[in-house]
């Protein structure tokens, strides 16, 4: 389990969608666009979601779970087989634009452009 730095907010979550979520968030950066997204969260033990809004001036890090967490079986563990595919879907798809500099955010490259 990793727990996923997002604002001044903490959430926790699998090692693979902390990973899902930082590739998508630097392929969001490269092209200049934002998305909410919904992740599976581990809480008090329990199995969540919680929202995210990710975009070029989104600042995540990651650091691995507290002990309490960590202890979980990985059946409880925060895991979504969409999620993590749609999620690498889309990283491919904003992967193959060309990276955005300053000067062209105006572009207007929106993320419904290229679903």
């Amino acid at each position: 389990m990793r727990e996923l730095h997002y604002g001044s907010g903490v959430i926790t979550v699998s090692f693979d969608v902390c990973s899902a979520v930082f590739d998508y968030t630097v392929a969001l950066a490269n092209a200049g666009v934002t998305d909410r997204i919904t992740v599976p969260v581990y809480f008090n033990g329990e199995r969540g979601f919680s929202n995210l809004l990710l975009g070029p001036n989104t600042q995540l890090y990651c650091t691995a779970g507290p002990d309490a967490a960590a202890g979980a079986d990985a059946e409880t563990v925060p895991e979504d087989a969409e999620l993590l595919a749609d999620l690498a879907r889309k990283t491919r798809l904003l992967g193959a634009q060309h990276t955005v500099t300053p000067s062209d955010r105006s572009l207007g490259v929106h993320l419904s452009d290229i679903d």
